[in-house]
This record gives C-alpha cells, sequence and structure tokens, in this order.
C-alpha cells in the first residue's frame, strides 16, 4: 500500500509555498479592495487572528460541511471587521478566491507516476492534513480514480504527525504498517509521523535539502518508480 501526502507532494498549492501561512490574508485584503471595502492588512491580520483562536479545533466538528464551517468562519471576520449590509457579492468572490487558491496544480510528473504504479498493481492511497474539501480537489485534476482510499486530518480528528491519522488510513485499506510506505515532502508530518506509525516514509525533497537526515529520499515523484521496481520495497 502506497500512501501520499497531498500539498507539496502531489499537487503544488499556495497555501504549501513558502509565505503561505500569509495567503489567507492577502487574499482577504485582495477581494475586500476589489469590492471597496476598508482593507487595511493590520486590521485583517487582527480580526483573522482573532477568529483564529475563536475556531481552533472546531473544523473536526464539520466533517462533511466545511462549506458551512468557512461561512460560519468569514462571517465572524466580518463582524470583527464592523462590515454590515449586503455582502453576499463579496462572500461569492471570497469563497472564489480561496477554491482556486486550494486547488494548486499538479506537479508535472504526478499523473504519470500514479498511473504507472496501478499499472504495477500496487494500491495507492492519500493521507493529508486536509479537510473534505480534497475529495472534491482530487475530482478537479482527475486524480481521485487513482486512489482507493483518501484518509484527512478533518475526519481523524488530529493532524500529522498524530499517529490517529496514519491508523485510520491503515483501518481504511485494510493495512498493516509493514505492508505500507508513505510519500511525503514535510520532515516532521510525514517522515517522523510515518515512521511513529510503523509505516516505511519516503522523503519527497524536492528543494535538494536532505542533507545528512536518515530517510529514504527522493527529488521528485518520478524517482519512486524506479526506487519499488528495483525490489527493495523500502524494506
Amino acid at each position: 500500500m502506497i500512501f501520499f501526502d497531498f500539498g507539496g507532494t502531489l499537487v503544488r498549492t499556495g497555501f504549501g509555498a513558502p509565505g503561505g501561512s500569509s495567503l489567507p490574508a492577502t487574499l482577504w485584503s485582495r477581494v475586500l479592495r476589489e469590492h471597496r471595502l476598508p482593507d487595511h492588512a493590520a486590521a485583517v491580520l487582527s480580526a483573522r487572528a482573532h477568529a483564529d483562536r475563536e475556531f481552533a479545533g472546531k473544523i473536526y466538528e464539520y466533517v462533511g460541511r466545511v462549506d458551512e464551517y468557512w461561512r460560519r468562519y468569514d462571517d465572524r471576520v466580518l463582524q470583527l471587521l464592523g462590515l454590515t449590509g449586503d455582502l453576499t457579492a463579496f462572500r461569492a468572490d471570497l469563497e472564489a478566491a480561496f477554491w482556486r487558491a486550494s486547488l494548486g496544480e499538479p506537479f508535472p510528473e504526478t499523473a504519470g507516476v500514479l498511473a504507472a504504479l496501478a499499472g504495477r498493481g500496487d494500491e495507492l492511497g492519500v493521507i493529508s492534513n486536509h479537510n473534505d474539501a480534497i475529495l472534491r480537489i482530487l475530482a478537479h485534476h482527475d486524480l481521485a480514480r487513482w486512489f482507493r482510499t483518501v484518509t484527512y486530518s478533518q475526519e481523524a480528528g488530529a493532524e500529522k504527525p498524530d499517529g490517529r491519522v496514519f491508523r485510520l488510513a491503515l483501518r481504511r485499506a485494510h493495512a498493516s504498517p509493514d505492508e505500507a510506505v508513505h510519500v511525503g515532502d514535510s520532515w516532521e508530518a510525514d517522515v517522523v509521523g510515518a515512521r511513529a506509525a510503523g509505516i516505511f516514509p519516503v522523503w519527497v525533497d524536492r528543494t535538494g535539502v536532505a542533507g545528512s537526515r536518515d530517510a529514504t529520499t527522493v527529488r521528485d515523484l518520478s524517482d519512486l518508480v524506479p526506487w519499488l521496481g528495483s525490489g527493495v520495497g523500502g524494506r
């Protein structure tokens, strides 16, 4: 069973890029400006930080209802910004902006590698720190067809490297840890997390910063096919 992380591994997303943590506030300010609403950066950052504290952990209560969660979150930010009136068009444009940013773009080798591994008879799955929107995103990129299972942190009630996400994925795939490999780009979430769960990790180090870190490492997903075909299988 070969599990894959999503953002930074299968798909390049704006949220995972350097400086990606500031992207949500940037999107808010841009859409506010487009609608000729006050877009003071400090106020947006403060309102979002306040909402983040209030909503901490609540997304786990909205499995299957992530759009409702974000509507409630956005309502709170607007309230904190003191914005009232008919904001229907603003809300629609804000949702569209975040949807486009969350889609990202599959890495050039992604589709071909998944097809090759599936053609070998490997079972494929996803383990991601994400919410149920990941199901729509995978379908949008025509990647969903390659995966027998998709497991994400929102439904597990915890984020990688927490073992609950990995254990849920294994149960869903009817696989034991020693029958699985997990491929991901985050050292802590994917390598450390998989190892703690007893799953063999493969680190995708696209930037070449691996140095002397002790892990099986590939520069991109295309290196997986010859590595698995060599018969080592990570064991």
